[in-house]
């Protein structure tokens, strides 16, 4: 045992966990913990400009590496500023540390109206975490540390919330650090296994619906092994977009939600294979309620398993280990064999597609053929980001990042830096609305501090143009609180320090390719109000 300080505990305790990066702002009641950090050999302190930039970096870290980021804020307004971020993070299954100051233990949950005081915050920050708790002793920071990882590592994966009061942080004690552990994760129990491979092996027509459980799990091999065995055609949910190569001959492709392309293939189907996904109302408005009557489901989250519909045969555990006990029980296939004429739905698709979205479909070609493979692209609510799950081909797992079921404005461009920080070797694209870029626009600062290369496209077309769309429908055309008076973008990114730009919506895939070349950060603005309903995205009624 060392004598150590609370916030030395901390550091430690991260460093022991192989946690490098922090995002946070540091304030008088976390400042221990931001000094228990300092100087830590290989631990990457981020100073971010709002704290839910802080939460939306950790998820965007998250998701496009697996790895886990830790978040440090000062209590109450610190923590609700950060907790639309953790929400973001517990709706797509995405881990991270969030350590909060606090006031004294002795003060605690009186009301006595003490500096940045907030009562029951444990709690409150327990609704968007699937672990939640406040040290009491520095001795007891680095096993709390450890329940976080293990309820993250072991189970599905969601945000930990940790509080530290000021005399914990400050407090010194004799610590144990224990060393590293290797976290297990379920591989589904053998019989309930066996009973899934029956169902698949006496399927005729199967197809597998692959949510984002299978890239936590780092399960695409083992996903393209068993398609290829039954020659099932998969569908990915957004949060799942590729996890198997669009280039795959039993690839379809995102196109879900109010589409309705894949008719056809569920009135053939007699058996689905839906694996590491909720089947949430955003990928699936109809939350398989068209699907097979036999379903095999895999899920880590117990609570998932025939949530939607009732399951054939389910299977509680991690993806990928259980696609790979399943793959291993399966003959090896032929991936050119489909009982499904992919070739002639992709044609439709397409067709159809080009028919529906108009000028957004040239434009993320475009965009697609501007960047490598193993581009990192995070979009916004926006007109094209809502079209990016389905327009966008996608040949790596993690390599678009939608914000999905919790659909929070403003997401894209933390998240982006987020990503670039974990995977500094990837191109990385945030793509946003003019209204979703203001509300996290501060963060360009942090780009421009970390001296990282991140391009950001702006997609400008004076407001709120989704939900313009959507009063033009249904309100009539009556329209409020959908016209934006901005700003003008170039100066705006100029006045951050970074290299800044206005282009047409021919010239997207020109600009990127430009930007790529000159390196650092880019914000490029790019006046696009395309026509159209968007009633055909996902999440429109």
């Amino acid at each position: 045992m060392q004598s150590m300080t609370g916030g030395q505990a901390l550091a430690a305790s991260l460093k022991a966990e192989g946690i490098d990066h922090v995002f946070g702002i540091v304030g008088t009641h976390n400042c221990p913990l931001f000094d228990g950090v300092h100087g830590e050999s290989g631990m990457r302190v981020v100073t971010v400009r709002h704290e839910q930039g802080a939460s939306m970096m950790a998820a965007g870290y998250a998701r496009a590496s697996g790895k886990i980021a830790a978040c440090f804020v000062v209590p109450g307004p610190g923590l609700t500023n950060a907790l639309t971020g953790m929400g973001m993070a517990h709706s797509e299954s995405a881990p991270m540390l969030v350590f909060a100051g606090q006031n004294a233990y002795s003060q605690l949950e009186r009301e006595g109206g003490h500096f940045h005081e907030l009562v029951h915050s444990v709690d409150i920050a327990r609704a968007v975490c699937g672990y939640a708790t406040r040290a009491s002793s520095p001795g007891e920071v680095p096993r709390v540390v450890r329940e976080a990882m293990r309820a993250m590592r072991c189970q599905r994966p969601r945000p930990a919330y940790v509080e530290i009061p000021l005399d914990v942080q400050t407090g010194a004690a004799s610590v144990d650090v224990p060393p590293p552990e290797t976290y297990s994760r379920p591989a589904g129990d053998p019989a309930a296994i066996a009973r899934a491979v029956e169902v698949l092996r006496s399927a005729k027509r199967p197809f597998i619906f692959a949510g984002g459980g299978v890239a936590s799990g780092d399960g695409s091999e083992a996903l393209v092994r068993v398609a290829e065995a039954l020659g099932a055609p998969v569908v990915t949910s957004m949060f799942a977009r590729g996890v198997i190569s669009d280039r795959h001959p039993l690839a379809l492709g995102d196109g879900w939600g109010r589409l309705n392309l894949y008719e056809e293939l569920l009135a053939q189907a007699d058996v689905a294979l839906v694996v590491g996904s909720r089947i949430d109302v955003v990928s699936d408005v109809n939350v398989g309620a068209r699907f097979p009557e036999r379903i095999v489901q895999i899920d880590i989250d117990p609570l998932v398993v025939g949530q939607r519909r009732p399951v054939t045969a389910g299977v509680v555990g991690d993806a990928g280990l259980a696609l790979s006990a399943i793959a291993g029980q399966l003959p090896k296939g032929d991936a050119s064999k489909c009982w499904f004429d992919i070739p002639t739905f992709l044609r439709r698709k397409r067709a159809w597609l080009a028919e529906h979205t108009g000028p957004v479909m040239p434009l993320i070609e475009d965009l697609r053929a501007a960047l490598p493979d193993d581009a990192i692209v995070v979009d916004d609510l926006t007109l094209v980001g809502y079209w990016m799950p389905v327009l966008f081909p996608v040949y790596e797992p993690r390599t678009l990042i939608h914000p999905g079921t919790y659909g929070t404005l403003g997401y894209s461009l933390p998240a982006a830096i987020g990503a670039k920080l974990a995977c500094p070797d990837r191109t990385v694209v945030s793509i946003s609305g003019d209204g979703g870029f203001m509300f996290t626009l501060q963060e360009l600062s942090t780009a421009v501090v970390e001296g990282l290369d991140l391009i950001a496209l702006v997609f400008n077309d004076g407001g709120f143009g989704a939900i313009k769309h959507y009063q033009d429908r249904m309100f009539g055309g009556r329209h409020i609180g959908t016209r934006l008076s901005n700003p003008d973008f170039v100066k705006l990114g100029e006045s951050f320090g970074a290299q800044s730009a206005r282009v047409a919506p021919e010239e997207v895939g020109a600009a990127v390719r430009r930007a790529r070349e000159a390196g650092g950060v880019w914000l490029i603005e790019v006046p696009f109000a395309p026509q159209g309903s968007p009633n055909m995205v996902p999440w429109m009624p």
